[in-house]
Parts: C-alpha cells; sequence; structure tokens
C-alpha cells in the first residue's frame, strides 16, 4: 500500500456523534517525512488554517518528541495543539513517512470537566471513537460512588464538589486510566487493553485508592466505588451499546452491596433480557387482568377461629404459567410498576372484603402487603380514604403491612405516614419482623397494632434454643406495648403447641392452610361454620 492507497482508505472528513447534539469535526491529515518536512496536507484541514502552513511546520517542530517514539513504536496517540486548538492526534510510522490523523476536540473551555479537572465525557468519548476506529481495544470503565447522594445530602453541596474533586485526584494517580466525568458522581475511565488479569489488577488498585478516607473540612469520610466494565471488541464493537453494558455490569455491581466490579458477561446480558421480558409482562398483565389474589388464613391460637387473612398477589403468565412473587416483585419494585399493581391489588381486596360482607360471611380482617414506594408516597393517606368510601368499608377491616426493613431505613417518614393511617383507624402491622434490624427499642416508636415473626425463627425455634428466646423475647415486648403477634410460616402441631405456650395471639402458615382463592376461601369458611354447629 502507498501513501495514496492509505488516503483513499482514510477520508479526512469524518461526522462525530455525541450524546444530544452533532459535531462535524474536520479530521487533521496531513503527511511528513522524518524530518518534518510537509508532503501533503488535506484541503479541509488548510482551510481551517486559513492556509497557513506555517501554523503546522511549527506544530511538528514542537513534537520532536513524538516523532522520537516513534523509533520505539510504530504508533504514537495523545493530546497536543495544533493552532491553539486541542486535538487528539494518532500518528503512524509508514514507510518513509509519518501520517498525522485525528481531530479537533470542543472548545478549550469544554475541553476538560469544570469542577474536577478530569477529560470532559465528550472529549472522552471522541477519544476511544476513534480508539475504536483503528480497532484498538481498551476497557471502559462506567464508575459511581457509593451512597453519594446520602453523602452529599449529610454534608453539602459545596462539600460533595470538593469529594469528587479529590476523587478525581486519586484516580489520576493512575497512570495508564484515561478518566472523565459526565455528571455528578458518574465517572468514566478507560484502560488501553483487552487482557482481563490486567483490568482486574487496574481496577483493584483502583477500589484500594479508595481504603483511605478522605478529608473534607470537618468530615472525615470513607467513600467506596462501585464499578462496571465492558471491553472492545469483545463485548461491542459501537460506542453507544459498550456504554450501556458497563451501565448494566455497573448495576449489578451495586445490587451485589457496592465496593466491587463486574464484568459485562453473556449471563450478565441474559439476565437483563429476562428483566426487561418480565417488566415488558408486568405491563401487559396489568392490562389483561393475569393478576389473582389468595387468601391465607390467620388463626387465633386460643379459639382456633379465622380472625383475618393475608392478601396474596399471584401471577398466571398467558405463557409461562405461575410466575413466583419472588421473581416478579423485586422487578415491579426496581421499575415502579410496584405502584400500580399495589393500587389494583388494595381495590381488589376492599371489593372482595364488601362482596364477604354482603354475602353474610363472618368479619374477617384483610391484611395488605405494601410497598415503600407506594407506601411514602404524598397522597397515599388520601387515597385509603377514597378507596374505602368507595367499597364502604370500616377502616378496622384493613390491615396494612410493612416490612421491618422499612420501617428502620425510612424511621421518621414512615412514622409520620403511620401515625395519619392510624388516626384513620386501619389496623397496621410490621411483617417480616426479625429479619432486619431485630431492634426491639425502634418498635416502641412505631404505632401498630400487630407484630408479624418471620418465618425463618419459627421454623427453626424447635431445633435452636436461641431462636426460640427471639420469638419469646419479641412475644413479651409486643404485649408490654399492647401489641399482638402474629406467628408465620407454622407448619406443624409442635410449632403451635410451643407458640401457644408462649402466648403468641394468632398463627398463619400451611398447618392451618395454603393461600386460597376467594372461592376457596369462601368454602372453607362454610365447613369451619358447619363443624362449629
Amino acid at each position: 500500500m502507498n501513501e495514496q492507497q492509505y488516503m483513499s482508505q482514510h477520508p479526512p472528513l469524518i461526522k462525530w456523534e455525541t450524546v444530544g447534539q452533532h459535531l462535524h469535526q474536520y479530521a487533521l491529515f496531513f503527511i511528513t517525512d522524518r524530518d518534518g518536512t510537509i508532503v501533503y496536507m488535506d484541503d479541509s484541514l488548510l482551510r481551517q488554517l486559513s492556509g497557513r502552513y506555517y501554523d503546522v511546520h511549527q506544530f511538528v517542530e514542537r513534537t520532536d518528541d513524538i516523532v522520537s517514539s516513534l523509533r520505539d513504536a510504530n504508533v504514537w496517540r495523545g493530546k497536543t495543539v495544533v493552532d491553539d486548538r486541542p486535538a487528539y492526534v494518532h500518528v503512524h510510522l509508514f514507510q518513509s513517512h509519518i501520517v498525522w490523523t485525528g481531530f479537533f476536540l470542543l472548545a478549550t473551555d469544554d475541553y476538560n470537566d469544570s469542577l474536577t479537572g478530569a477529560l470532559s465525557y465528550e472529549s472522552f468519548q471522541h477519544m476511544l471513537r476513534e480508539r475504536m476506529n483503528e480497532r484498538e481495544p481498551f476497557a471502559l470503565l462506567s464508575l459511581n460512588l457509593d451512597r453519594f447522594k446520602f453523602i452529599n445530602d449529610l454534608i453539602g453541596y459545596e462539600c460533595g464538589n470538593e469529594l469528587l474533586k479529590q476523587v478525581v485526584e486519586r484516580l489520576q494517580r493512575h497512570q495508564h486510566l484515561v478518566i472523565s466525568r459526565q455528571d455528578r458522581d458518574q465517572f468514566f475511565l478507560a484502560f488501553y487493553t483487552a487482557k482481563r488479569h490486567d483490568i482486574r489488577r487496574a481496577i483493584d488498585d483502583v477500589i484500594q485508592s479508595f481504603s483511605t478516607p478522605f478529608y473534607l473540612a470537618e468530615h472525615e469520610l470513607t467513600v467506596t466505588p462501585s464499578i462496571g466494565v465492558s471491553v472492545f471488541p469483545d463485548d461491542a464493537t459501537d460506542w453507544p451499546t459498550l456504554v450501556s453494558l458497563a451501565d448494566l455490569a455497573l448495576e449489578t455491581a451495586k445490587e451485589n452491596g457496592g465496593n466491587t466490579y463486574c464484568f459485562y458477561t453473556n449471563e450478565l446480558k441474559k439476565t437483563n433480557e429476562e428483566k426487561l421480558y418480565i417488566q415488558h409482562s408486568i405491563r401487559k398483565a396489568l392490562k389483561n387482568d393475569e393478576f389473582t389474589i389468595h387468601y391465607q388464613p390467620i388463626i387465633d391460637i386460643a379459639s382456633g377461629q379465622i380472625v383475618a387473612v393475608e392478601a396474596l398477589l399471584r401471577w398466571f403468565h398467558p405463557k409461562r404459567g405461575w410466575i413466583s412473587p419472588a421473581t416478579f416483585i423485586p422487578i415491579a419494585e426496581e421499575t415502579n410498576l410496584i405502584q400500580p399493581i399495589g393500587d389494583w391489588v388494595l381495590r381488589q381486596v376492599c371489593e372482595q372484603s364488601k362482596i364477604w360482607r354482603e354475602k353474610g360471611m363472618p368479619h374477617v380482617q384483610m391484611g395488605v402487603n405494601i410497598s415503600i414506594k407506594q407506601f411514602l408516597q404524598a397522597d397515599f393517606v388520601k387515597h385509603i380514604e377514597h378507596v374505602l368510601r368507595m367499597y364502604e368499608l370500616d377502616p378496622f377491616c384493613l390491615k396494612l403491612e410493612i416490612t421491618e426493613s422499612m420501617a428502620m431505613h425510612h424511621m421518621d417518614d414512615v412514622l409520620a405516614q403511620l401515625q395519619s393511617l392510624k388516626h384513620l383507624g386501619l389496623q397496621l402491622a410490621v411483617d417480616d419482623f426479625g429479619t432486619g434490624y431485630s431492634s426491639l427499642n425502634y418498635l416502641k416508636r412505631l404505632p401498630v397494632d400487630i407484630i408479624k415473626i418471620d418465618r425463618s425463627f419459627i421454623q427453626d425455634m424447635v431445633k435452636h434454643s436461641y431462636d426460640l428466646s427471639i420469638v419469646r423475647a419479641v412475644i413479651q415486648v409486643a404485649h408490654s406495648l399492647q401489641m399482638k403477634v402474629v406467628a408465620e410460616g407454622v407448619e406443624t402441631e409442635q410449632q403451635l403447641a410451643i407458640l401457644q405456650q408462649e402466648g403468641c395471639d394468632r398463627a398463619q402458615g400451611y398447618y392451618f392452610s395454603k393461600p386460597l382463592s376467594a372461592e376457596q376461601f369462601e368454602q372453607l369458611v362454610q365447613r369451619e361454620k358447619g363443624r362449629s354447629h
């Protein structure tokens, strides 16, 4: 291949696309001999320099270090200045000549992130797109600071900005990383290799650099990163996909607790595709009435009578059959679909309660699980009032259940909402008690009526004395606070006997009944009524 053939395969005019805008950047393109004499210059570059060859000659004279580096390698790439404009340049040693290609970056003010001094995201992606054009491998790292919003709220906006500056200072100590900041605590890093062991070593060094606390005014903070990794060209060959895959891996790192990293894998892709499928199917399920409610009886231990039910959401998918709530509820919560689902469940349960009342069935309290996103809606209390009026229900007929972890993580907000609901006359319960903070001390602050002990303690209390001690302590403390106690997951007569001995008020589980459809529950109540006569 000669120089003319090379030029024909590398068009000088390149259209660079960035997020939200299109920039038409003319590529630098000229050829010099080894002494720096220009033997060819692209017309577009000449137009930009107003015909001043002198400026390019000056540029070449200032780049002796670049030319000398070509003795050790056939390619040099990096940042430089042409005609007082920042540029990113690739320099190729080609036979007896040196080929200079590249592109002008954005205006000088936009070249670096104004807050931290890191490379701006626009310049960063220009640089890596050029590397992709040359088929040069690299790893793209998407980095977030764990719990940054909480930290920012705690220390204030100005200290938060100072933290970001210090983070960049630490990242810049890693000489082989190219660092950019996109927005707030969203950083992108590039590492010029596709070798996994080298990438892992570099990331381990990055994470280790966060182990020393940051000092901000009067604050000493330990901050940790989560990192997602995608590799060009192994994982993707276009920029948008490469970024989305790194972000996908980042989300997995966050889900794994933070202060770690995750490589994009095909398995991760399959998991994400499954989530997207479930998410799409949930939307269709809401439209097509695929959800149903099953009701599990709650028994008064002393009398053996059914005094309440817990409403449990079930989903029969037209292609997959029954899908476990453990599969679709977390996805619904992640995508905010839990709110329309929760509203649907609430209306269905209240409507069913009205139907049973009109049929003359014995009164049972209806327990409904509420998600944190649903519970903390500003108009949630008014919505509950509206639904109760719509179905002409006594508020006492409805029991709202929140999890212990919800209450502990959002104590002040949850406390205010619980007090408003209590004023309506609703019954309130803390579900899965013991699986969160297991803090009996917090319990006295909550205006709740019922504590539900998690099934894990009930199942193990027969074999392990400490589980029995926890069950006993919860019952005693709850009773001292005038609360009733429900034991979940009761499956054996022995478990029931222990609960009865310890003074537990109520129980639910497969020992009494599995969750039932509305029709099956009606039949159960009729059978129980027949036995009592």
